[in-house]
């Protein structure tokens, strides 16, 4: 990877806070990685960050700009030495359509490029995005995909295989998903008590697991994808382990909170990454 390498971030920006672009950034930022990002949708706030005062100021951003951006971006050179694209928050179909448009016109110059699809669309057993955003992200941009982030909601609305109760069943699903690389956070666990990512690659299967905070921040999955993403391209061979460890460490310093920390994020020394055979 040269050292002068270029994430492209595609997702939320929120005013206040630290969820989609601005929770991934700092983990970005960590790694020395540069980033160009192209925002999704414009919002004061995370939705659930002041209950209190409703629906947060603002909204979508055009997908047609997105592309326009890119357009610009591509023919100005800045986008010259992009190694991979990490997409988030795609709030409609046809804003994962224009991510989708903007992959294949990276990866048509730069076969090499890596895309990582966190495939944001709900959580806690419930769509927060319509079922037309799913239905989109598996038919446009995961078979685009080199790796896909998707919690266990996630994925068992876009492998269409629920409920996933165990390890095996969630491997399954994983593995329906056509991606060369998933990984499964809010995984089963061995233990009570404790959370697991699964990373399902081919036959190889890696489980990280830590303890379960009572609650977390929001932002977590973004920072995780960012994390996992640009310790990939790090080539660090502990990338689980570190992104695991390091979300364990950012939740447990913040049990009260419901914001990401403002400050940078500290690497965590590598949670042990464990093969298992299913």
């Amino acid at each position: 990877m040269k050292r002068n390498s270029i994430v492209l971030v595609i997702s939320s920006q929120v005013v206040s806070g630290q969820v989609g672009l601005k929770a991934m950034l700092p983990a970005f930022r960590a790694l020395e990685l540069e980033t160009v990002t192209l925002p999704t949708t414009l919002l004061a706030a995370h939705p659930a960050a002041f209950p209190k005062h409703g629906t947060p100021a603002g909204g979508a951003l055009p997908a047609s700009q997105m592309l326009e951006m890119v357009d610009w971006l591509l023919d100005a050179g800045a986008l010259q030495n992009c190694a991979a694209i990490v997409t988030g928050y795609l709030p409609s179909p046809e804003h994962v359509a224009a991510a989708a448009q903007i992959v294949q016109r990276l990866k048509a110059r730069n076969p090499d490029i890596i895309l990582a699809c966190d495939p944001i669309c709900g959580d806690n057993g419930r769509l927060y995005l319509p079922q037309a955003v799913v239905d989109s992200l598996k038919q446009s941009l995961l078979p685009l995909a080199d790796i896909a982030t998707p919690n266990l909601f996630e994925l068992s609305q876009l492998s269409a295989l629920s409920p996933l109760n165990d390890t095996r069943q969630t491997i399954e699903a994983a593995r329906a998903l056509g991606v060369a690389q998933v990984l499964v956070t809010s995984a089963p666990a061995q233990e009570d008590g404790r959370i697991a990512i699964l990373r399902v690659q081919g036959d190889e299967v890696l489980r990280c697991e830590t303890a379960r905070a009572p609650k977390a921040p929001h932002g977590m999955g973004d920072l995780f994808s960012a994390l996992y993403l640009g310790l990939s391209l790090k080539s660090e061979p502990k990338a689980l382990g570190v992104a695991c460890a390091t979300l364990a460490q950012i939740a447990n310093r913040n049990l009260e909170a419901t914001q990401l920390p403002h400050g940078p994020v500290n690497l965590a020394p590598a949670a042990i990454q464990e093969k298992i055979n299913l």
